[in-house]
């Protein structure tokens, strides 16, 4: 359902007063949705069709199966995931890898478009299809088809892919899969859950015989279990006819094994684990409180979820608001009532104290649940949480024609899984109009006293290892608990806040010229300031504004010594609240309005960012103007950020994951004093007034500031908005000059290995990079010689090898300050296969600079390219940044280049030739990151 993503985001609605049919009448079943054609064969596949054009010419496939790890035998342990595998390694109409090559020919990038999961209960296949070619769609039904029922399960395949999935459970080796191994087991109340993770055991997965998987395809993969999803642009009939063809003579097992509903049993008991581990970087409390789960299904249910979003927006600022306090004992927390799975949901609560705080940090914390549970919220709590939901609500409806395919896709996957109801929008938006202005604090109270109870009830605390003997046991954390629970606590104390954020509406300025872009269809202003204004309206949205301003000046105008203030001024200032506000006041008064307007300072420019619908444009405005013109200081807000970045870098090294990290980053970045790690003597040094200085320097002058604006607006409606506020910026004339600061990344062959760890894994990156004869015809190439490498390392080190799971080739080139390209080339490994991938690599490169690309290859290369490019240029982030970025480049304001004309020259001689340049091997700096020696 659609209040899925706003209660996430903690929002959602409110909007008349008013009695209607909901009022009147409560635990009604939820309506379906009209708009989407349901059916079901006599097999028992079922299948949702619906018709949307967001994005057009496109068509989103899902294949859902109710059949999970939940679902293996004893062994059978991972082969739920390992079938999910052998889908994509042929079936009855695609052999091996023919399904994958046919796709990337037709624009479809393998990992990023095309892709699946296996989890406990459900294994889901996604495929976007091009629906421009109507074949397409026919092609798309024929590769579910197979899906479905045609998997080939090849002995030989089967055991090359045994390396694939091996190496994929390789990468999640670490210190969060220790803890996890001696958590998820008491969170599951040792069910059947917590013996059948989908990734399997390494017994099994080396081991296993043929004839166990072919088992369990033949005894899950069946049409009573699956449905198809098909949403997008596509003819609705059409397709239903189809699907009606292709899939009615999918069979069930004649001996259909039950397929039975697992859940999580709730004990009625407590549970504690205390773990401790080297890698583990800080102390931390965590508790979950378990309750039976339910699905939205009846009006009541659907009153239940919005309470439950309320009543998380509502304690999330309470925390919010709690860690802006000064001293604190903790680094973190978070609280909410949220799903868990096996059939059940959940309170959960966490906090990160700092070293030696843990009973400060949680008497600090749980006094304020406490609070909330005994005393709920305040009235002007539930105003505001009630205001920012209804903001959320109208936002959706202005957008409802443009609502993406991939929102109905989730909803009918939770259909089909659960059950769950999917009435549309209009339903929700009448019902959420109805039932919103009823709901009171007892309702949200019920809430708290519901989730927030003393059985069920699991704590972890995880530790570093040198803190082993210093931690509490059960115990000593029960016995917090019942303090807690009867010690005195005053109420809560909410504070009122103005409604005015900018007292004195400045005089403003003028348009003195205006100029059109016709090349572009828009508009340039410039103001009597100086100040520069790009204005491109859309229609991608229906009500939406995006934009940013840049200026020469940056902090690389400052010295190395005042470098750690400078480069987190925006963080220190920028986080404190505007005017006589702070963070805490400005939430609330911006409440119900969607609008976010912040500031960056990068190395050689600064300004601002932001958002909003068109209706608080005037408010956008007015943050523009105070993050120009009234920065505010907070001495608590920046002792806490210093103290939480102390304790960060305290203990960041015994994380094996932040020494290679900082290795690669201290590296490539030249060892420079600026690209170097934080350090606390660099921290001891940043100062909060040189700090308001640097930022009050930075915004004093906007009279060489660039804002451009794009999205859907009226460019002479909005003139006088803008003459007002960005005509009124203070206008220095200073002519700043951006200041470039070169650093060298080192040259040569070097190689860089970091040995820190107890997993068994190693972790490659090599980089190619140089300097470069910067163009847009040369970014083309490198990035047309980089997807071809991909192509080849999936081939050759995942496919072949069967020594990887995820190899990765990415490769970059910037013009500004210095003209330069990379390539990086990624995966994760055994140790012992270093060497050996490493040099296939090089044999990969070594046949690219010799033969260039295949035909096969610059096939995928430019239908991928297509469909990127055409889903880019059809949204108001990708115009921001292409004009921004044009402007700040001094490159000519072009309409995007003629892909078929670009297209034409990336040939294999041009890539050959590409490989040469970007691939010789002259400048290569090999990272290796190994497991320490005494662990392996």
């Amino acid at each position: 359902m659609h209040y899925r993503h706003w209660a996430t985001m903690g929002l959602m609605l409110l909007l008349a007063n008013g009695k209607s049919a909901f009022a009147q009448h409560q635990n009604q079943s939820i309506p379906p949705d009209t708009a989407v054609r349901t059916g079901k064969l006599p097999n028992g596949f079922t299948y949702y069709i619906r018709r949307n054009e967001e994005p057009q010419k496109r068509a989103l496939f899902y294949l859902v199966n109710k059949v999970g790890s939940i679902l293996e035998d004893e062994d059978q342990l991972g082969l739920a995931h390992f079938m999910e595998h052998m889908n994509f390694n042929g079936t009855t109409h695609f052999k091996k890898n023919d399904l994958i090559d046919y796709l990337q020919k037709a624009g479809v990038r393998f990992g990023a478009d095309l892709n699946a999961y296996t989890s406990f209960d459900e294994t889901v296949y996604q495929l976007p299809i091009p629906t421009d070619n109507p074949a397409m769609v026919g092609k798309g039904l024929n590769i579910m088809r197979d899906w479905a029922q045609e998997a080939i399960l090849d002995p030989g395949d089967v055991d090359k892919e045994r390396g694939v999935i091996l190496e994929e459970k390789r990468l999640k080796e670490g210190v969060g899969a220790r803890m996890q191994q001696q958590t998820l087991p008491v969170m599951l109340n040792h069910s059947r859950y917590a013996f059948r993770e989908p990734i399997g055991t390494d017994s099994i997965l080396k081991n296993f015989p043929v004839a166990a998987i072919h088992r369990f395809y033949k005894d899950w993969y069946r049409p009573n279990l699956q449905a198809l999803i098909v949403v997008g642009d596509v003819n609705v009939d059409a397709v239903e006819k189809q699907i009606r063809k292709q899939f009615a003579d999918l069979k069930n097992p004649a001996s259909e094994r039950p397929r039975p509903e697992y859940k999580i049993e709730l004990t009625g008991q407590n549970q504690f684990r205390s773990i401790t581990d080297p890698e583990i970087t800080a102390t931390e409390l965590e508790m979950l409180i378990k309750h039976e789960g339910s699905t939205i299904k009846t009006t009541t249910d659907y009153k239940n979820a919005i309470q439950k979003a309320l009543f998380n927006q509502m304690l999330s600022r309470r925390l919010g608001e709690l860690s802006q306090q000064p001293n604190l004992p903790f680094l973190g927390v978070k609280a909410g009532v949220g799903d868990l799975f096996g059939g059940l949901d959940q309170f959960s609560y966490s906090v990160t104290a700092k070293p030696g705080k843990l009973p400060e940090a949680f008497a600090t914390t749980w006094q304020l649940i406490e609070q909330v549970k005994r005393d709920g919220f305040t009235q002007a709590e539930l105003d505001r949480a009630k205001l920012s939901y209804a903001t959320a609500m109208e936002s959706a409806k202005k957008e409802k024609s443009k609502t993406p395919s991939s929102s109905y896709v989730s909803e009918y996957q939770q259909l089909f899984l659960q059950g769950a109801a999917t009435p549309g929008f209009d339903w929700e938006y009448d019902f959420v109009k109805a039932t919103l202005p009823g709901i009171t604090l007892n309702d949200i109270k019920e809430v708290a006293t519901h989730y927030i109870t003393a059985t069920n009830r699991d704590i972890f605390l995880s530790a570093p290892e040198k803190e082993k003997a210093n931690l509490p046991d059960s115990a000593a954390v029960d016995a917090w608990f019942s303090k807690m629970a009867t010690m005195a606590i005053q109420p809560y104390s909410d504070v009122a806040t103005g409604n005015v954020l900018l007292k004195n509406i400045p005089a403003g300025g003028k348009v003195v010229s205006r100029s059109t872009v016709a090349a572009l269809d828009m508009q340039q202003l410039t103001l009597s300031n100086g100040v520069k204004v790009w204005l491109k309206p859309t229609s991608y949205t229906n009500d939406q504004i995006q934009f940013m301003s840049f200026a020469p000046g940056g902090i690389n105008k400052y010295p190395n010594e005042e470098f750690p203030t400078a480069a987190n001024t925006v963080g220190i200032i920028g986080g404190s609240g505007l005017g006589d506000y702070s963070p805490v006041q400005l939430s609330r008064m911006l409440n119900g309005k969607a609008v976010s307007v912040g500031a960056y300072i990068g190395g050689r420019s600064q300004g601002v960012t932001g958002g909003c619908r068109s209706e608080d444009l005037e408010t956008a405005l007015q943050l523009i103007y105070m993050r120009y013109t009234a920065p505010r200081k907070d001495t608590v807000l920046f002792e806490n950020a210093i103290a939480r970045s102390r304790e960060a870098v305290r203990n960041k090294y015994d994380d094996p994951d932040n020494v290679f990290r900082d290795t690669v980053t201290t590296v490539l970045g030249g060892y420079n004093y600026r690209t170097s790690p934080v350090t606390l003597e660099r921290l001891d040094s940043i100062s909060l007034d040189k700090a308001l200085a640097i930022y009050k320097d930075r915004f004093a002058d906007a009279s060489q500031a660039n804002f451009v604006f794009v999205g859907n607006f009226n460019t002479d409606s909005i003139q006088p908005l803008l003459e007002r506020y960005l005509g009124a910026l203070p206008a220095l004339n200073l002519n700043e000059k951006a200041v470039t600061l070169h650093s060298e990344v080192p040259k040569g062959k070097l190689v860089k290995v970091v040995e820190k760890g107890k997993g068994n894994k190693a972790t490659v990156l090599l980089v190619y990079n140089g300097d470069c004869a910067y163009s847009a015809e040369e970014s083309l190439q490198l990035q047309a010689l980089t997807e071809v490498l991909q192509y080849r390392l999936l081939e050759s080190l995942r496919e072949k090898a069967g020594e990887v799971y995820t190899p990765s080739a990415q490769g970059s080139m910037v013009k500004e300050p210095d003209p330069r390209f990379a390539i990086n080339v990624s995966f994760g490994c055994a140790p012992e296969h270093v060497e050996h991938l490493v040099g296939l690599v090089g044999e990969d490169i070594a046949n690219l600079q010799k033969h260039g690309a295949t035909s096969d290859e610059l096939v995928k290369f430019k239908a991928g390219y297509r469909k990127q490019v055409e889903l880019q240029v059809k949204s108001n982030e990708f115009w921001l940044q292409y004009i921004a970025g044009k402007l700040e480049r001094n490159e000519e304001l072009q309409p995007v280049p003629d892909v078929e004309k670009r297209l034409k020259q990336v040939t294999s001689k041009s890539l050959r030739s590409a490989a040469g340049r970007y691939l010789s091997g002259e400048n290569v700096i090999r990272f290796v990151s190994l497991p320490e020696k005494n662990n392996q």
